[in-house]
């Protein structure tokens, strides 16, 4: 459960700590107050990827820090096998993530204040919280979603890795075992392409996966580094330093208004908007003289990205992008390895990939046979949360389909000639099928769900699995798009059926959303001022009622709209 998170410099917030609600949490604010600011800051911590535009107008480095109580996730084995491996010191039964950022690119990531790359924040994020986005909704389109939701339902995340880990196993020894077969004069002559090969991978001492596109960017800007520092310089000069600025002259006419507004009154208006195109361009001739000290000319630099980009290129060319190429390199140091066995090992392996064949068709076809058995009960669990949310006559199934092939294993005794593929996750192919009513066919979900449908039908199945296999924290970003009145209302009350048994952040505009009652509901408001930038501020009972009741009439607020915004918070 996230309990706390503390942002610093970051967007347009200066500073912030949040104290989040074991329950439901509800953010509302205006549009435009930066709701999606706070999001993105706990997205940050959770290992997203990380750009220096993030960070503050004026600051040099941006901080998010979060704070997690995990003695649920603690109950889970994976989660568990996970903080051991990485030596992780959780007595206490809390994690803290850290984030920081500073205008260099460079960053830093923690946990318990001990540094670990991103990539950990990332992995170890997946366990504490599940954020469905505005258009996470769309994820459901996806195919390959489809069997992921059906085997977390089912709870066969250990038959799943059982039978990837014999796939896995299979293919090493299918390799070794090509490698051993082939005949010594053939062995070689790969032999030593695969020395060649080694050899030139490892000579480009390969890092990051983006790279390539990191030394273009950089090429870009060496070569056109004298062009572009003189035009930067160029509107530099113009906005803040020559004799006749714009800021200078656009400050001149400010103070001419402000002398005569006592004449003028409506003169307040245009006093107000030069006023802000004053901070605007201030703060744009700031962040032009942040860049202008960034843009150098370096013709050794500038030979070294090129001859660095001129090798990845050669061998993305030979092999494929970067992390393709580090796979391969695994795969051809594995086949070396085979080849260097001897010819005696090939009845060996023979043997041993007989038997792991056997079991890794033993596992799939029980992997398949639960699929089927779980997806007739998932599919009526669906199916009754639809009809919560009212969709009474809509029926889900799921497709289970097999693929036939020459490599394949004969998966019926009683019919040999039926070779069907295994795959590392198994033998099924699977895809939700929908239909409107009774009457209709079913048909894949991608291609006749609306989107307003789409927003229920991600929420019912999310609160379905969720009941199998609850996850800490839940974060909804306006799911609720699209929809409104009594639907607004049931989709309300599944949001709050999931907040009974685990924490549940909702950004909403509706006011059958914000309005829900209950012991266990926490409610935020975003706001933004020129002073404080984006800020989030708790919500008594009474503030409740009158955000509420904004929310149903709008800026000029009624009597009707609070007594309504009363009852629905206050029972």
């Amino acid at each position: 459960m996230l309990e706390e998170i503390y942002i610093k410099d970051f967007a347009l917030i200066r500073e912030l700590k949040i104290q989040f609600g074991s329950g439901m949490n509800l953010i509302t604010g205006e549009t435009g107050a930066g709701k999606s600011i706070i999001l993105g800051a706990l997205n940050l911590v959770l290992g997203s990827k990380a750009t220096t535009d993030l960070i503050r107008a004026g600051a040099r480095y941006s901080v998010v820090e979060a704070r997690f109580d995990i003695l649920r996730e603690l109950k889970d084995a994976r989660f568990s096998d996970f903080v051991r491996e990485f030596g992780l010191d959780v007595e206490e039964s809390y994690l803290i993530l850290r984030r920081e950022i500073n205008i260099e690119g460079r960053g830093k990531s923690f946990i318990n204040a001990r540094q670990v790359p991103v990539s950990v924040l990332r992995d170890i994020g997946s366990f504490l919280v599940e954020i469905h986005g505005q258009n996470e909704h769309q994820n459901i389109l996806s195919v390959a979603t489809h069997r992921e939701m059906l085997d977390r339902f089912a709870r066969l995340e250990t038959l799943k890795n059982q039978v990837e880990s014999l796939f896995k196993q299979r293919n090493e020894v299918q390799e070794k075992l090509k490698s051993v077969s082939l005949d010594e004069k053939e062995k070689e002559r790969r032999m030593e392409i695969i020395r060649h090969e080694i050899r030139e991978i490892e000579d480009a001492d390969l890092q990051d996966n983006d790279e390539p596109d990191q030394l273009i960017q950089e090429e870009k800007t060496l070569e056109n580094a004298e062009a572009v520092l003189g035009d930067i310089n160029l509107v530099y000069e113009e906005l803040s330093q020559s004799d006749q600025n714009i800021i200078h002259r656009i400050s001149r006419l400010q103070r001419t208004l402000e002398k005569n507004l006592e004449f003028l009154p409506d003169l307040g208006h245009s006093l107000d908007s030069i006023q802000e195109a004053y901070y605007h361009l201030e703060d744009a001739s700031e962040k032009i003289r942040d860049a202008v000290d960034k843009v150098h000319a370096d013709p050794e630099r500038l030979s070294i990205v090129q001859e660095r980009l001129a090798m990845l290129q050669k061998l993305i060319r030979k092999y494929g992008q970067v992390e393709k190429i580090k796979e391969y390199y695994k795969t051809i140091q594995n086949e070396y390895r085979g080849i260097e066995l001897s010819s005696e090992e090939e009845e060996k392996l023979r043997a041993e990939l007989k038997k792991i064949n056997g079991l890794l068709r033993e596992k799939a076809l029980d992997l398949s046979g639960k699929r089927k058995e779980h997806a007739k009960r998932l599919e009526t669990a669906i199916e009754i949360e639809l009809k919560d949310l009212g969709m009474a006559d809509t029926r889900m199934g799921f497709s289970i389909k097999w693929d036939l092939g020459d490599d394949g294993i004969i998966a019926d005794e009683n019919e040999p000639e039926k070779k069907y593929i295994i795959y590392s996750h198994g033998l099924d192919n699977i895809e939700i099928y929908l239909a409107g009513d009774e009457n209709m066919p079913l048909r894949p979900l991608r291609k006749i769900a609306s989107g307003g449908e789409m927003s229920r039908i991600m929420l019912a199945i999310k609160k379905v699995i969720i009941d199998s296999d609850p996850v800490g924290s839940m974060v909804f970003d306006e799911v609720d798009t699209g929809i409104g009145g009594k639907i607004g209302e049931a989709v309300g009350n599944k949001l709050a059926g999931l907040s009974k048994n685990a924490q549940v952040m909702v950004v909403t505009h509706l006011h059958q959303i914000a309005g829900m009652g209950g012991e266990n509901v926490t409610h935020f408001k975003v706001t933004k001022t020129k002073e404080m930038g984006t800020d989030l501020k708790f919500l008594n009972t009474e503030a409740r009622i009158q955000e509420v009741a904004r929310m149903i009439s709008g800026e000029t607020i009624t009597p009707e709209a609070v007594s309504l915004a009363e009852t629905m918070i206050r029972g």
